[in-house]
């Protein structure tokens, strides 16, 4: 198969180069710098984000216990709107496996997926069986498989038709349970978004990096942990929502399929990645000779954002020749390898990632 570097070539040579050579007699923007960098990408992205998750799953107990305590179908539609507010809020922060998300565990407590094993339903069986009401208690939830307490989880019993939510004996447990599962998303959110706002978070170790500075010693070491957050989104979308429809050896089931919100959670993967990659400004660092770099990834987020994710044409799109998962695949493994080791060096920064050929 061809190599990420001859599908970039490739599709360089399909660029036309008059428009490239008008661009490069204009004269290049001042670079961002890489305090500024940082400072556009908390303020402008990483706080919004992390604000809509935690303010969405702040609606999750009361949709949970409506559903409980009435069981009809408007109490049962308002709790899956809202779950898929959640998620796709989730699908903005996910890649950001650093700092508040990593500590203590707490992305995969919200969401545990990838779950190629079916840690969450074994382990959500058994939690059932036990029937002990004290799971019910603060923090009690929290001590249990990171695979029961997030999303994943829940989803899993709002889409049990053999026991659904709702007021009846045979449910109660299971809405004990579901109760649990809702207000320990809004500890973990709460959590990550005061982990990232509180004075000396996350935000103030990005902001203020120095000797002094137990994690980051220059605005470089900042600005490039949130590079290399964008470098793993793209990734995490390439590989675990792609290419599984590329490569039949990779057994892995789509995001939240159980609300059909695989589509959804493409779309707001890559929109969301797009949104980052433009809040850090790393094309204001190319050289004249290189601006063609600008053309190549422009195409590439409109070839994604055209795409469902899964072989058709978003509903915005309306494609007649959507980019195939393969296409998709090639493009996202370039980008990744623009971003890593054309854009980053252009802009000074090692990001710490090699050639990144895809398969």
């Amino acid at each position: 198969m061809m190599s990420v570097r001859k599908v970039i070539s490739a599709l360089f040579a399909a660029v036309g180069f008059a428009a490239h050579a008008a661009s490069a007699d204009l004269p290049p923007p001042e670079p961002v710098s890489h305090a500024a960098m940082v400072k556009a990408s908390i303020e402008k992205y990483i706080i919004p984000h992390v604000d809509a998750l935690k303010v969405s799953a702040a609606q999750l107990p009361a949709a949970v216990n409506a559903v409980c305590t009435t069981g009809s179908p408007a109490a049962s539609k308002a709790l899956q709107d809202q779950f898929d507010k959640v998620v796709l809020a989730y699908a903005g922060v996910d890649f950001l496996r650093f700092g508040p998300m990593l500590e203590q565990g707490r992305r995969e407590q919200i969401s545990f997926w990838p779950d190629p094993r079916g840690f969450v339903g074994r382990q959500l069986r058994l939690l059932l069986l036990s029937k002990d009401d004290k799971i019910a208690e603060p923090g009690a939830l929290g001590k249990q498989s990171a695979a029961v307490q997030g999303l994943p989880a829940l989803e899993t019993l709002m889409h049990d038709q053999d026991a659904p939510l709702g007021p009846g004996e045979t449910a109660r447990y299971r809405c004990v349970v579901a109760r649990a599962i809702a207000a320990n998303i809004v500890r973990l959110t709460t959590e990550v978004a005061d982990g990232w706002e509180k004075p000396g978070g996350w935000a103030d170790k990005l902001l203020n990096p120095g000797p002094s500075n137990d994690t980051y010693k220059s605005a470089s070491e900042s600005a490039v942990e949130i590079v290399k957050a964008l470098i793993v989104g793209v990734s995490l979308t390439s590989d675990l929502q792609v290419k599984p429809q590329v490569d039949p050896k990779v057994k892995l089931a789509p995001p939240y399929q159980k609300s059909g919100l695989q589509k959804p959670y493409y779309a707001a993967s890559v929109g969301s990645l797009h949104q980052l990659y433009d809040t850090l400004s790393l094309e204001t660092w190319l050289p004249p000779d290189r601006l063609w770099m600008k053309d190549w990834v422009s195409g590439t987020w409109r070839t994604l954002e055209s795409s469902d994710g899964y072989g058709g044409s978003a509903d915005h799109a309306k494609r007649e020749d959507p980019a195939t998962p393969r296409e998709l695949f090639d493009r996202m493994n370039g980008l990744r390898n623009m971003i890593a080791n054309r854009l980053s060096v252009a802009a000074k920064l090692t990001v710490g990632f090699n050639e990144l050929d895809g398969d």
